[in-house]
């Protein structure tokens, strides 16, 4: 039987980049206050990397425990295993990376490869995805400022934060974030170890952190 991927490992690896990613910004505090805002920005495309890379992390895992659904799906005779490079191949659909637009464009493809029940991110509540929506369009209105992107990270803000005259991501990330439903609670084993809680950007860090802990 081929060796079970390790889980845990990729989850406390991915946690702990996230963590090392704002402890990084934490401690831009004696710098220039524009210099500051840009490392938010930045922070937030690293996490968003982080993000993307346990989701394929975690999806080659469910593959490679549960692989009972795509066997039967893909009439895979005589098959009762799919090790984890295997698994790697399939979640990448063969190209270099997995690929997927929105929360809810990962958990269709999830769902074709490990159906409903099998799926981690099914479980996710409507407003975490959400927050993990709003990173990817700051992600890729930082990398792109194409005017599509604009258009969605406007949206996206307008929508999650209720922002109306919304400014650039070096503002928005390192601007506090007062209103009383922000996420707050990180997960206890990793509370000792936690970077400060003051803006908008360590509101989504928290986010990324609960749903790589509970996936």
């Amino acid at each position: 039987m081929p060796k079970k991927a390790d889980l845990k490992a990729r989850q406390i690896n991915a946690i702990h980049e996230v963590v090392t990613a704002m402890k990084r910004y934490d401690g831009t505090s004696g710098l220039n206050y524009a210099i500051r805002r840009w490392v938010a920005q930045m922070t937030a495309v690293e996490i968003h990397g982080t993000w993307e890379r346990y989701v394929e992390n975690r999806l080659v895992v469910a593959l490679n425990h549960n692989p009972e659904h795509l066997i039967e799906e893909q009439n895979m005779f005589g098959v009762s295993a799919i090790p984890t490079g295997l698994a790697r191949y399939i979640v990448r659909g063969g190209k270099q990376f997995f690929d997927f637009r929105s929360m809810s464009d990962l958990i269709k493809k999830a769902d074709h490869l490990l159906g409903r029940g099998g799926n981690p991110f099914r479980s996710m509540n409507v407003v975490d995805r959400s927050y993990i929506d709003c990173l990817a369009a700051i992600r890729n209105h930082v990398v792109h400022g194409s005017e599509t992107s604009l258009r969605t990270y406007k949206q996206n803000l307008r929508s999650v934060y209720g922002i109306k005259a919304v400014p650039e991501p070096t503002e928005f990330l390192h601007a506090m974030d007062y209103r009383h439903n922000k996420p707050i609670r990180l997960p206890r084993d990793i509370q000792r170890d936690a970077f400060q809680y003051r803006s908008r950007l360590s509101g989504i860090a928290v986010v990324i952190i609960q749903t790589i802990a509970t996936t």
